[in-house]
């Protein structure tokens, strides 16, 4: 069992597990055991291995522990693409071993929780909430414990009642990551130090943002972003946090939140919170969605003076949960005889038949729409294998969450008529690293038209060449439409759903 906190002179010593997972309630693939196993249940030096010279949040726990006299000690982190509901079997398997571990290995004076905030598993809709309530039950209600956030989470207060800090990503794309733990962990060594004593309090008006409006180098998140910076610089406030929500995850505490940790003063803590959440509020008109067709896309990007132009293609947002497969915009420019054209897309099948042909051979292939109806139908293609690859690469500009080694399984390149060209991966995998393109001989700078599987993820890779970006609005698990969609146990009423939906704050 964890002891109680170390004596003055003795390092602080601090349990780092995690399990991370943005879950989409209406996807299709299942996250099961399997799946995290594929993507790897990292455990001790794994963990480092593959983490610390990233910028993610692992790394900026990891970080914390080259403090002086601060120790941080990685027990399992285990995390997997973006898709439908973690299985019971799953949850129970991973996070009885993270417990168990923290349980066995202490004793410490603190847990860091690397989480994201939109996972939902069979059993627990609020499944983080869930890990942080376990952790808290087994360490006793004094010892400090932190967790990180992805922008994206759906915040509940039972994390909130269960943590002693939560920090949030402040970007998206998210490149802040490592930033944003250490900051956590930071606050969580001079709590067991007793040096601070922080409270949080936590905020969610009944407001949801549209995904198309949640980058935050622009309005209006932008100006969100600003005052939690500004609540921040509060006398007595030690951090801030904003989470934009998720709005593919049909759970209770799906929304926007809003959250301040004082030193001690707990009214202060709720009045950054609620000044927060009340300015956001009366700005929640900017929050809905409005993005053009498909077709509306490709032919504006078609006929731009200058390329490339990038289309993000919003309902098949691979960092959301889609299936990495959608043919709506590739349908389209196949049938206009669109030009110098570039896009990925997940089907291992078409793969299998490239590395059959071998490279310089012509294939015909019947790409994506494999995984189911909402994302199109397959796209009759020609065209020459140009490469295949083991579909792995390394990055070291900055990416979406921070990633710095990336697998997509075996690549294929295919190119046809009209330079018209496609990269098949056998994985799935977010088109969030330009490095892609580049190890298997691509230069997306040379084409007119470049797709994008993303809303905002992809940005730091292609915004740097990028004669514009388009958010094209195509149907999916991802979808911009949010009418589209059928929740079953969101809060009602909720804007934009509810119009009428109102809110009052006391500060």
């Amino acid at each position: 069992m964890p002891g109680k906190r170390a004596p003055e002179g003795r390092p602080v010593r601090l349990a780092m597990v995690g399990i991370a997972h943005e879950t989409n309630t209406y996807s299709d693939v299942p996250a099961n055991l399997a799946a995290f196993e594929a993507d790897g249940i990292l455990r001790d030096a794994e963990i480092v291995a593959l983490h610390e010279t990233a910028q993610t949040t692992v790394a900026g726990f990891l970080e914390a522990g080259t403090a002086p006299g601060v120790e941080v000690v990685p027990l399992l982190y285990t995390s997997t693409g973006p898709c439908g509901t973690i299985t019971s079997g799953a949850f129970e398997a991973i996070v009885g071993e993270m417990v168990a571990l923290v349980r066995d290995r202490g004793p410490w004076d603190g847990v860091l929780l690397a989480q994201h905030g939109a996972a939902v598993s069979e059993a627990f809709p609020d499944a983080d909430g869930e890990v942080a309530a376990r952790v808290r039950a087994l360490v006793g209600p004094d010892l400090p414990i932190g967790m990180a956030l992805d922008m994206h989470g759906n915040v509940s207060h039972k994390m909130i009642e269960a943590t002693t800090v939560t920090t949030i990503y402040r970007t998206n794309p998210h490149i802040d990551a490592r930033v944003r733990a250490r900051e956590c962990a930071d606050l969580i060594v001079r709590t067991a130090r007793g040096e601070i004593a922080p409270v949080q309090h936590l905020e969610t008006p009944p407001m949801l943002i549209n995904i198309i409006k949640q980058y935050t180098g622009e309005e209006p998140m932008a100006s969100v972003v600003a005052d939690s910076i500004a609540v921040e610089a509060w006398p007595g406030i030690l951090s801030t946090s904003v989470a934009e929500g998720y709005p593919y995850s049909d759970v209770v505490e799906m929304g926007m939140a809003f959250l301040a940790i004082a030193d001690g003063d707990r009214g202060l803590a709720m009045r950054g919170s609620q000044w927060m959440a009340g300015r956001a509020w009366d700005q929640r008109e900017a929050f809905i969605g409005d993005t053009p067709s498909p077709a509306e896309a490709i032919a504006r990007a078609a006929a731009a003076p200058h390329g490339p132009v990038v289309i993000m293609d919003v309902g098949d947002n691979i960092g959301g949960g889609g299936p990495a497969d959608s043919t709506y915009l590739l349908e389209i420019a196949v049938r206009e005889g669109v030009r110098d054209y570039l896009q990925s897309a997940y089907d291992p099948v078409a793969v299998a038949a490239c590395v059959a042909a071998g490279v310089g051979a012509t294939v015909t292939l019947d790409i994506g729409g494999h995984t189911n109806e909402r994302h199109g139908r397959p796209v009759r293609f020609t065209g020459m294998v140009r490469a295949i690859t083991d579909g792995r690469w390394e990055d070291w500009r900055p990416t979406h969450g921070g990633q710095r080694f990336f697998e997509a399984g075996t690549m294929a390149v295919v190119e046809g008529a009209g330079n018209v060209t496609i990269v098949l991966t056998s994985r799935r995998c977010g088109n969030t690293s330009i490095e892609q393109m580049y190890s298997c001989g691509v230069r997306p700078e040379r084409k007119q038209v470049v797709v994008a599987k993303g809303v905002v993820s992809p940005r730091p890779a292609y915004q740097p060449i990028a004669a514009e970006i388009i958010l094209a609005n195509t149907a999916g698990v991802t979808s911009a439409d949010l009418d589209s969609f059928e929740y079953s146990h969101r809060r009602r009423p909720l804007f934009p759903f509810e119009a009428d939906a109102t809110w009052e704050w006391t500060g």
